[in-house]
Formats: structure tokens, sequence, C-alpha cells
């Protein structure tokens, strides 16, 4: 069974029930997923500070943390993060600044990637951190699969790079049924990619 890794950064949440949902719609197409998380320091502080970030702190801090060495194992690595003014946040960036000598080494050259994204402010922003971690992703030889458009679905409403939720100023907005959606449908095409 092929192995595939998710690797988030979660504040308020939002990108642990995306990744949750990812993972679950891959194990139903015979993936053997992963869920990690990157390490964040400060995620109690924003716990005692927003009630938002309550509803899954539990949930994110009992997922392992990542290390580089874990992706080597991986057919398919998955990143998902808050876009923070455009960029992935600064927790991602440290991990992915810490696969440099990977990156030198061409390590995880071939290995397929995907990502994820949740933006306070417009698809546009996420849009840019999904940029940002493609453009990791081709540093270190991988090949990603974007997200098809499908004409006829309202799924063509995300950006090409990978999936974007918009959860809005105070992070209250939940992913909907219809990302739901857009989410079983990009699990089946990265699950047609490394199914056996």
């Amino acid at each position: 069974m092929k192995r595939c890794s998710i690797v988030i950064h979660s504040v308020s949440g939002n990108c642990y029930i995306i990744g949750s949902c990812l993972k679950e719609a891959l194990a139903k197409r015979n993936v053997d997923v992963r869920f990690y998380r990157v390490e964040d320091p400060d995620l109690h502080i924003w716990a005692n500070r927003d009630e938002t970030v309550n509803d899954y702190y539990e949930d994110v801090v009992s997922l392992p943390v990542v290390t580089p060495e874990k992706l080597l194992k991986s057919d398919m690595i998955i990143f998902g993060c808050p876009s923070v003014f455009g960029n992935v946040s600064a927790e991602m960036k440290t991990f992915m600044d810490s696969t440099v000598q990977m990156c030198e080494d061409q390590a995880l050259s071939d290995k397929f990637f995907a990502c994820f994204t949740s933006s306070r402010y417009s698809i546009g922003d996420g849009s840019r951190a999904l940029d940002t971690m493609v453009y990791w992703a081709q540093q270190h030889g991988m090949i990603h699969i974007p997200f098809a458009t499908r004409p006829g679905k309202q799924s063509c409403y995300q950006p090409v790079q990978g999936i974007a939720h918009l959860e809005g100023g105070e992070s209250i907005v939940r992913p909907s049924s219809l990302l739901g959606e857009e989410i079983e449908l990009y699990a089946g095409d990265l699950a047609s990619y490394i199914q056996d």
C-alpha cells in the first residue's frame, strides 16, 4: 500500500478539518495516510486568547510532530497551513526551511505533492500561500498534482494549485459541505496517482 503524509499547521482548526477530510477520503481509496503537524510552540497561547482555537486544540496537539525524515517514506506529501499575508505561516516556513539538505540531495525527487490552505481575507491571499508550497515542492523535484477544474461543477472556483478555504476575519467560518465535495474530488485525483 502506498503511503501519503499530510503535514499541517493549524491554529483555528480549519486546516485540521481539511486535513482530516483528506485523510478519510484517501483512506477510503486504500492509501496509507499518516497525519502530522509542524511544531508550534505558541499554539497554547492562541488557545488562551481565542475560543475558536480551543475547538480543535486537543485534536491538533495530539498529532505527531513531523520531521523531515518522515517524508522520505512517503509516496505523496500534502501540505496544509493558514495563509498569512499571502504566504505560508511562519511555523510551516520553518519546517520547509528544515528540509534544505534534502533539497540539495534531491531526496524527495519524483514524489507526488499536493496542498491546501485556509485564508482569512481572500482566495487570492490563499492562492499565493499555495504558490509558496508548490514552489517548495518543485525545488525538491517533486511532482505537483493540481486541483483539476470540472465543467459544470462549482469546484471550478478553487485555485489550480490546490484547495483554498475562506474562513473570514475571525476564522469562524468552518469548511462547508461544498468544500467537502471538492476535497472528495481532489482525493480521487490524488489517490489515482499512487494506488496499487
